[in-house]
């Protein structure tokens, strides 16, 4: 037989041929094996999520309770309105739409805001909150629907609740929904609700517990089927308790007489101010009320537009003023001058200065005093009482600009005092670097006027100032204030106690010049001509400061700084009414609500036994009581 003359050509090229079909049925051997033995677990892991999908158990956050044991923050359970935008019904863009749309029209919310976070919630594969504690006639029409809304789900879940409604508000804080960034962090699932102000912010970790699981089976379409018995659900843990140094009593005192301290004509005005009220031996806060106020129990419910509108609107109701708002001291500021007064140039009891006349001069200016008829011829005691601004002049005029700015800043009073709350701001207390800086000039010696009645370029928050002057009436020792006093579990366990003050640093005040001024605060109230006569209680010897402060945008802020009592002093109280007028008119008498029911734990009730007003409030309102109401 003859062969072909290419006949090895030809064995040659079904030789290359039959290695390259036995290689490539070798690779194919070799990546079966690896799909199946290596990789084996990872893609039957695959295959049962998408059978099974976990379904989350949310954790119920902390309780609050105030330093008495009264319940200021709990949970409620609840129905929770999510969507499932991850339904395989949402692969078509319109479906998403329509469904979003349909929701916001029964929800009266901007249905492009909703269709948005859907959007964006895509990527998670998680449900968006819709809503929790929904309306009654909304979640029946939800259920009685024949179509359902693809992923629509309706779950009961524990919401978080403020028995007390607006009471010490912002203290507590409020919750917010868990964004993008947060989600992505890994720290929250979507639609999760974190602190994010006061104590719900500032102990976040410590309340939000921790969340559960159930595993559950899904069909084709995503729906869910049953519970999955082959792996059993994870419970939640519920979150730490956090009790606070706040006396619910005494903070509702404290916001109803800042309701009442208005001047005639503006009751239909919303007022704006603060309260703060410390023990001055352990820092702890008793008192922390700030106005306007808002319900937080509103942001648990999720806010309509026009609710968060309102929210953001000039009155700035989320705003804390205790330790977010900065004013001038005004007359209150005297304290410091005075101090400033006994360290610097050897300030007695018996210095005078030229008769109040009413103003004062310095170069071709003329400084008024509050008092237009003026004060007469005074010496230290009187001129702190009487609050005479002529006095003061004098007084910052010899210790000088110099020499007092550097003695209000060794004081550090202008520094955030580092409480337990977040986004406390810092005040501002100018030195002659400060003044050269922005000036771009040497200052003027005429600035020390200003600065020595507490005007001019000072601004310190209430609680600044309430640290100060607890500090000066105690032993000299600065100490940190401070909200929470202890956590411990549902159980009862304890797991951390504050039951020692922290001393940050001790004044640069000498004891006799302290116990001086202690004497001053006294006269300022107790005695006949004291601007703060407003603010005395009965059977007991109170001591204080008032403050009237200029306003740029309208009428003068009120201030009063109180001691109780002032021979033992147990007790700091810093109030500040905005645009309101006098601080021995308006400030004083709600200084003086507060320690009268502190020393005295008497309130005024309604008829159906609610708190309300204490008693003689009403005079905060009026403008009546005492025999002075000046600076």
């Amino acid at each position: 037989m003859a062969y072909p003359e290419n006949a090895g050509d030809l064995r040659r090229r079904a030789w290359v041929l039959g290695g390259i079909v036995l290689a490539v049925l070798v690779l194919l051997a070799l990546r079966l094996a690896y799909l199946q033995i290596v990789r084996g677990p990872y893609y039957a892991d695959l295959a049962q999520r998408n059978l099974i999908r976990p379904d989350p158990l949310p954790a119920p956050r902390g309780r609050i309770f105030d330093r008495q044991g009264r319940l200021l923050a709990d949970n409620v359970l609840t129905y929770k309105l999510s969507l499932e935008v991850a339904h395989p019904a949402y692969r078509n863009p319109d479906v998403l739409r329509h469904a979003t749309q349909e929701i916001a029209l029964l929800l009266g919310v901007d249905p492009d805001a909703l269709h948005e976070r859907a959007q964006r919630a895509r990527r998670y594969f998680a449900p968006i909150t819709l809503g929790q504690d929904p309306d009654p006639q909304v979640l029946a029409s939800l259920i009685e629907r024949t179509d359902p809304i693809p992923g629509l789900r309706i779950d009961v879940v524990p919401l978080r609740s403020y028995p007390c409604g607006t009471l010490a508000a912002h203290v507590l804080g409020y919750l917010g929904e868990a964004s993008d960034d947060e989600v992505a962090g890994g720290l929250y699932r979507t639609g999760a609700r974190l602190g994010r102000a006061g104590m719900e912010r500032q102990y976040e970790e410590l309340l939000r517990g921790v969340d559960g699981e159930t595993y559950v089976t899904v069909d084709a379409l995503g729906r869910k089927t049953d519970l999955f018995p082959g792996l059993p659900p994870r419970s939640a843990i519920a979150g730490t308790d956090l009790t606070i140094s706040i006396d619910s009593l005494l903070q509702a005192t404290a916001e109803a007489a800042l309701q009442l301290a208005r001047p005639p004509g503006r009751e239909l005005r919303e007022p704006a101010g603060a309260v703060v009220a410390l023990d001055p031996w352990s820092g702890e806060v008793l008192v922390c009320a700030s106005t306007p106020v808002f319900d937080p129990n509103a942001f648990s419910r999720g806010l309509t537009d026009a609710e968060w509108a309102a929210l953001r609107g000039e009155a700035r109701p989320l705003l804390d003023r205790v330790v977010q708002a900065g004013y001038p001291p005004g007359s209150t500021f005297k304290i410091v001058t005075t101090l400033a007064g006994l360290e610097v140039i050897g300030l007695g009891h018996g210095t005078t200065y030229d008769g109040c006349g009413g103003s004062y001069r310095f170069g071709n200016r003329v400084f008024r005093c509050w008092k237009a008829g003026g004060h007469g011829r005074l010496a230290l005691r009187d001129a702190f009482a009487r609050s005479c601004d002529v006095y003061f002049y004098q007084l910052g005029r010899q210790i000088g600009l110099a020499r007092l700015t550097r003695f209000a800043a060794s004081l550090r009073i202008g520094e955030p005092t580092g409480i337990d709350l977040p986004e406390e701001r810092g005040g501002l207390v100018p030195t002659i670097d400060w003044y050269r800086q922005h000036l771009a000039a040497e200052p003027p010696e005429g600035n020390v006027l200003n600065l020595a009645i507490g005007q001019g370029e000072l601004i310190l928050t209430p609680l600044e100032l309430a640290s100060l002057v607890a500090a000066v009436v105690s032993d000299g020792t600065v100490r940190r204030p401070r909200l929470g006093l202890r956590a411990q579990t549902h159980e009862g366990r304890i797991l951390w106690e504050h039951r020692e003050p922290e001393a940050m640093r001790d004044l640069p005040i000498s004891t006799r010049d302290r116990a001086v001024l202690r004497e001053l605060l006294e006269a300022a109230v107790m005695d006949g001509g004291g601007t703060g006569s407003r603010a005395r209680v009965e059977g007991f010897a109170i001591g204080g400061k008032t403050g009237t402060a200029q306003n740029p945008h309208g009428d003068d802020h009120a201030l009063f700084v109180g001691v109780a009592p002032i021979d033992a002093p147990r007790l700091v109280v810093v109030v500040v009414v905005e645009a309101s007028g006098h601080g021995g008119t308006y400030a004083a008498p709600v200084a003086q609500q507060v320690m009268e029911v502190f020393l005295k734990g008497k309130k005024k009730k309604t008829p159906e036994g609610d708190a309300a007003a204490p008693a003689g409030a009403e005079a905060v309102a009026s403008g009546s009581g005492g025999d002075a109401g000046g600076d």
